[in-house]
């Protein structure tokens, strides 16, 4: 069940890095249909609409969600996990405001880290040299995919800082109630709560942006819809579910490890699309992070045994 898990994930971190450039496609045409800096706005609208497309597939093609939903544990737990998740979300989006995606980035990656640390805390010890190593390796192929960051110290890093705990929060507590509840469950009522969340947040958004958004014109452009589509479809619906059924088997280091070669898949379907330049940095994070994966891997695999 650890190989199919770590399949399973690997294949997840691959949509991952895809909804990079779905949101990219989708925040270009969007300022076709702006006026003024409409970026959080624009882009918390196709985080709800993503995760609301979503909510439907469950009763497409999971004949069983009414029942996976019920009782007051799973709502509990799902509510927990949306504030993880769009909390991350919500700090990042604010974050990259002041300062650049490869600062961005490598303070995101901390999350990796801090899943360690925070883990390390409850249990009292830290986890196998060989993980340790491969969040070291994983936190700076990470960090370093687009290049060294120059950091600062100031609001918009910390923020950043703080979104990286929210997905180190989000890992571990997808470990501990997958194992209580229904994942399937689980990830219908995250979705939903995060969905009516979002509308929130862009509402907000709305009433204190300055300037203006045609939503009929750009709600009609095929080059908006398409990659909203596929991110809700993929992204969200295929990618959380395969989350929250896999993820409890294995440990959350481990998945945080793995989930780091998301920002290799972007970078690479990036270059492959002729939207970024192949550098040094690129091949100097992704070997750091495809060895701390191997040797995060190896190490589990020579514990178990």
């Amino acid at each position: 069940m650890k190989q199919k898990a770590t399949l399973a994930l690997f294949i997840v971190t691959i949509i991952w890095g895809c909804t990079f450039l779905w949101l990219k496609q989708a925040l270009d045409t969007a300022e076709l249909y702006s006026s003024g800096n409409q970026t959080n706005t624009v882009a918390t609208l196709f985080v709800a609409l993503r995760f609301g497309f979503a909510i439907g597939l469950f009763f497409i093609f999971v004949p069983s969600i009414r029942q996976e939903i019920r009782g007051y544990p799973v709502w509990n737990d799902g509510a927990i996990l949306s504030l993880f998740m769009l909390g991350g979300f919500v700090f990042q989006m604010i974050g990259l405001e002041g300062i650049s995606p490869a600062v961005s980035a490598f303070l995101t990656s901390l999350y990796v880290l801090f899943t360690a640390l925070i883990l390390a805390w409850f249990s009292g010890k830290l986890q196998s040299r060989s993980l340790v190593v491969g969040v070291i390796l994983a936190t700076f192929g990470a960090g370093f995919i687009q290049g060294p960051p120059q950091l600062h110290y100031d609001i918009s890093e910390w923020l950043t800082i703080l979104c990286a705990l929210m997905f180190a929060g989000h890992i571990i507590f997808t470990d501990v109630s997958t194992k209580r509840v229904s994942p399937v469950g689980l990830t219908f009522t995250s979705i939903t709560i995060s969905t009516l969340l979002c509308f929130l947040l862009f509402d907000l958004f709305l009433y204190f942006n300055v300037g203006k958004v045609d939503f009929i014109g750009l709600l009609q452009d095929f080059d908006f819809i398409f990659p909203l589509l596929l991110s809700s479809v993929f992204g969200t619906f295929g990618a959380l579910v395969l989350v929250n059924i896999y993820q409890k088997h294995m440990s959350p280091v481990r998945a945080a490890i793995l989930y780091a070669l998301e920002p290799v898949w972007a970078t690479i379907f990036s270059i492959a699309l002729g939207m970024t330049d192949f550098t040094f940095w690129l091949l100097l994070g992704g070997s750091a992070l495809l060895v701390g994966n191997l040797i995060s891997e190896l190490g589990n695999q020579s514990v178990s045994e």
